[in-house]
């Protein structure tokens, strides 16, 4: 049996240990995450005590919690100021698109009041410009942020590679200072610091291992450390889109990418906007530019200038050559994409890969909708027979393909055989707001009338009254002689005589016929008169070969008699081959234009329903966002406050082990007194 002396001894000692570890709780109660320790004490063999060793009170899986909500909650915040931001610009008025929209067609309303004007002429054309301007500023400053975000991109992989570094420095002291033996508290305290602030950078899933190291995966288990080894996280410019930066883990050299495998962390968050939000919003600000300034362009075709010249392009040709090659982005092949319906577009880029030599996947990103050779209609023989939606020509043998879908056409050649994984990246619309300008400089320019007008013959008995409008031309021509000489002949007038159907008064036969009463003298083939068969007050008039473009349409109002008859001729004079008398005062044409203010030009409908789509759509994400980091730091802060109550120093409790350890020191001293008053008194009793 120990002597009271040892015991005492024992006893003291201790206590002073414990003391020693309830004082370094005390001290580091401010320190970020320190986790509370407790002395363990031992029963001696034969009486005394000995502290045996210090418990770190850490619960593995409340902190693996608080990581991994940490991570979402840096993934919401990050995501949510990024939206703020985008929300701002669409909204604002002074970036907003919608309200340059109103202002354009408010000017192109003043120039139909007056379309002899040439003040309100220019004027519409600074309108014009400055709506051009907006399209290219908004794409711009939308774009600005994409530049910020892979900035951002290579600053976090850099953060992360430093920081998995560290960790793994960690690993390799720890795993030093267990083997000797040694407590490494305060370095499991730092390393599980550097954890959590990597889980701020990057999802992440670590698994310890037995020597007390560490192991940290990433992606779908790509290794980010491995014991006192850390692999660098890279970012690189997309093969595709070298604008845009992809990420990946550098193992043994090879770049192993983590495209859409990371969800949290302020990686996560930047890369889920950069795809979810802002290459969306880009791809219908683009959308919207392109069916913008197709629709303007097919609509000013129609109609006459102030010299008498059919209209040029409005804005830029949405399938200018440069743009058409633009939109294909391969390595290997050729080829281009063209815009066949503006309002049958999607804002959506789409993936091209061969599954082998002879068959390919299309995949539409936005919604992951796939479609393969099968899911088209071959044409056959012809490649110039591909002109409807889900046409296709493919002849792998001389590297040509052709399809059409949603609303574009894909052309590719490549002079070599395709091969399984070549992969090509379509982009329609992307950069249309960056790719718009306006094509027109003078007001003169401007096509606000009609090329063709309609009158009735003052020897006409009835009431009715006729209108005409082009709703087809050739776009290649300059003038309206030759955009519609199949139609019309310059030095001649012809006639619609109407011939009541005498069984329906509401319905009429027509014909055309020069002055003598025969067939109009137009080159072959003649062109061709029908009654529309869904509107019978309607007479269509195009040519009869359908190579050849061209196209009137008659509107009967009021009852005219059978007989009576319509002059139809060009929209000028022609006096010593001068055109005089031109239809300065008409404003046909340019009403129609205004009328697609208010068309159906896309699939949500006008051009402010489309715009209105993309600002209520960011509106809806960014609300979403920050209810979603309003959430997450709700939770994290619960996580936070769990592993405090479990890890953390609490002083009231300290407090407490310090009087209980200082009284058990005291009375070890006292121990100790009494048994050198009792060793003295068997001394002094000899």
């Amino acid at each position: 049996m120990a002597s009271l002396l040892s015991i005492g001894v024992q006893a003291v000692r201790a206590n002073q240990a414990a003391l020693g570890v309830v004082g370094n709780n005390i001290s580091n109660v401010n320190t970020p995450g320190y986790t509370r320790q407790i002395p363990q004490f031992q029963s001696e063999l034969g009486g005394g005590v000995r502290q045996e060793s210090t418990q770190r009170i850490a619960d593995k899986f409340i902190t693996a919690r608080v990581w991994a909500d940490n991570s979402r909650f840096e993934a919401a915040k990050y995501f949510e100021g990024l939206a703020n931001q985008l929300d701002n610009t669409l909204a604002s008025d002074s970036t907003s698109l919608s309200l340059k929209l109103d202002d354009y067609f408010a000017a192109l309303q003043g120039a139909n009041d007056d379309p002899s004007s040439l003040t309100n002429r220019e004027l519409f054309v600074a309108e014009a410009n400055a709506t051009v301007r907006r399209y290219n500023d908004l794409y711009q400053r939308i774009s600005e942020q994409s530049s910020t975000i892979n900035t951002r991109i290579r600053e976090l992989a850099e953060e992360i590679t430093s920081q998995s570094k560290q960790i793994a420095d960690y690993n390799d002291r720890i795993r030093i200072a267990q083997a000797a033996g040694k407590e490494s508290f305060e370095l499991l305290d730092q390393r599980d610091a550097a954890i959590k602030e990597l889980s701020s950078l990057i999802d992440i899933r670590v698994i310890d291992q037995p020597t007390g190291e560490v192991s940290i995966f990433i992606g779908n288990g790509q290794p980010l450390v491995i014991g006192q080894t850390s692999n660098p996280l890279v970012a690189r410019p997309n093969e595709f889109e070298p604008s845009q930066y992809d990420v990946g883990v550098v193992i043994a050299n090879r770049f192993n990418s983590l495209d859409g495998l990371i969800s949290t962390g302020q990686l996560g968050g930047v890369l889920e906007y950069r795809d979810d939000v802002l290459n969306k919003s880009l791809d219908e600000l683009g959308r919207l530019a392109i069916i913008f300034a197709d629709t303007m362009n097919e609509q000013h075709l129609k109609g006459m200038d102030l010299d008498g010249n059919m209209g040029k392009l409005l804005f830029r040709d949405v399938n200018d050559g440069a743009l058409v090659k633009s939109r294909l982005q391969s390595e290997f092949a050729d080829g281009g994409v063209r815009i066949t319906d503006s309002s049958k577009l999607l804002p959506s880029d789409y993936k091209l890969v061969f599954t082998s030599s002879e068959t390919f996947r299309l995949t539409r990103l936005s919604d992951g909708a796939s479609w393969t050779q099968a899911s088209f209609n071959d044409v056959g023989a012809d490649i110039n027979d591909v002109d409807s939606n889900k046409d296709i020509y493919f002849d792998p043998a001389s590297g040509d393909l052709r399809l059409e879908i949603d609303g574009f056409r894909l052309d590719i050649n490549k002079p070599t055989p395709f091969v399984t994984n070549e992969t090509m990246l379509v982009k329609p619309v992307r950069t249309g707001a960056e790719d718009m300008r306006l094509d027109i400089s003078s007001g003169r320019q401007l096509a606000l009338a009609s090329p063709v007008s309609i009158a009735a013959e003052a020897g006409n008995t009835g009431t009715g009254a006729v209108t005409v409008k082009v709703s087809e031309v050739n776009p290649l021509q300059s003038t309206p002689e030759s955009a519609l000489s199949n139609l019309l002949l310059s030095d001649t007038n012809f006639y619609i005589r109407l011939t009541k159907d005498s069984s329906n008064p509401d319905e009429y036969s027509a014909q055309l016929q020069d002055e003598d009463g025969n067939a109009p003298p137009l080159l072959p083939p003649p062109p061709m008169l029908t009654v529309d068969a869904t509107d019978p007050r309607s007479l269509v008039i195009r040519n009869a070969d359908p190579e050849l473009p061209g196209e009137l349409v008659v509107s009967v109002q009021g009852v005219p008699n059978d007989g009576d008859e319509f002059t139809i001729n060009f929209n000028f004079e022609v006096d010593g081959g001068d055109k005089v008398n031109i239809g300065i005062s008409d404003n046909r044409n340019g009403v129609m234009l205004s009328d697609l203010m208010r068309a159906k030009t896309s699939l949500e409908g006008s051009y402010q329903d489309t715009y209105g789509r993309l600002v209520e759509r960011v509106g809806i994400t960014t609300r979403v966002a920050q209810m979603d980091r309003q959430a997450s730091e709700s939770v994290l802060k619960n996580s936070i406050n769990q592993r405090e109550e479990t890890s953390g120093v609490n002083l009231d409790e300290e407090a407490v082990r310090l009087i209980q350890f200082q009284q058990a020191y005291q009375a070890a001293a006292q121990l100790i007194t009494a048994s050198q008053r009792t060793f003295d008194a068997l001394i002094n009793s000899i």
